[in-house]
C-alpha cells in the first residue's frame, strides 16, 4: 500500500505540469481589451445620457422586481458612477477576463460570468431598500476572482497548498482589497460575488476534474 497525500498523490510523485502550465488561448488579450472597452463605452453613454437612456441603466429592487425591468440586472453591471469607479473595476475585469477566457474558455467568460453576475446583482438588490440603485461591475470582479482563485488552489498542484494559499491571498489583495473605505460602495455585493464565484468554481471542478487532472505531468523522485 502507498500512502497518498491530501491531493491523492503518492509520496514519491511530484507534479511538474498542470492545466494552468499551458499558455492561455489565442486572442485572450483581445477579449480582455474588448471587455474593458465595452465597460467604458457603456459608462460613457451613461455619463453623457446619450439619447436620454441613462435612467434606464441602473438597477434597483423597485425597478427590477416590482416593475419587471430585468434588463437592468445586466446593464447595471456595465455602467459606473464616474471614471474613477470605472478604472477601479476596469483593471480587475481586464486581468480576470484574460485569465478566465484564456484558460477556461468562452463558456466561463463571458458565459457564466454574465449570467451569474446578474444573479449576484439580483441577490444584492434584495438586501437593499426598494429605491436604492446599484451600478458597477465590482460584483462581477469578485465573482471572477473567487472563481479563478478557488480553481487555482485545486488545479495548480506544482506547489504545496500553503504556498498556493499565500499566492492566492497576495493576488486577491492586489485585485480585490480597497485602499480606503467608501460608504457609497456596496461591499455586500462584493461578498455575494465572491461566494458565488467560489461556488461556481467548486461546481466546475466537480464536473471537469478528470479533464483538468489529465493535463498533469507527474515525475517520480
Amino acid at each position: 500500500m502507498r500512502e497518498l497525500d491530501e491531493w491523492g498523490l503518492d509520496g514519491d510523485e511530484v507534479v511538474k505540469e498542470t492545466y494552468l502550465t499551458r499558455k492561455p488561448a489565442p486572442r485572450s488579450h483581445w477579449v480582455a481589451l474588448a471587455s474593458v472597452v465595452v465597460l467604458f463605452g457603456t459608462s460613457l453613454v451613461y455619463w453623457s445620457d446619450v439619447f436620454g437612456v441613462a435612467s434606464l441603466l441602473p438597477a434597483s429592487r423597485e425597478s427590477v422586481f416590482f416593475r419587471g425591468e430585468y434588463w437592468r440586472l445586466a446593464t447595471s453591471m456595465l455602467v459606473h458612477a464616474d471614471f474613477q469607479h470605472f478604472l477601479s473595476n476596469g483593471v480587475g475585469i481586464g486581468v480576470l477576463a484574460f485569465l478566465l477566457y484564456g484558460y477556461y474558455g468562452i463558456a466561463v467568460y463571458p458565459g457564466w460570468t454574465l449570467l451569474f453576475g446578474a444573479v449576484v446583482s439580483g441577490l444584492s438588490l434584495r438586501t437593499y431598500p426598494a429605491q436604492t440603485s446599484l451600478v458597477g461591475a465590482s460584483g462581477v470582479v469578485y465573482l471572477m476572482a473567487g472563481f479563478w482563485l478557488a480553481l487555482y488552489l485545486m488545479v495548480e498542484r506544482r506547489s504545496r497548498l500553503g504556498r498556493r494559499l499565500v499566492r492566492a491571498v497576495g493576488f486577491g489583495a492586489i485585485v480585490l482589497v480597497p485602499t480606503a473605505f467608501d460608504p457609497t460602495v456596496s461591499y455586500r455585493t462584493h461578498f455575494i460575488g465572491l461566494v458565488v464565484g467560489i461556488a461556481l468554481a467548486l461546481a466546475y471542478f466537480a464536473k471537469h476534474k478528470q479533464r483538468l487532472r489529465a493535463a498533469e505531468r507527474v515525475a517520480y523522485e
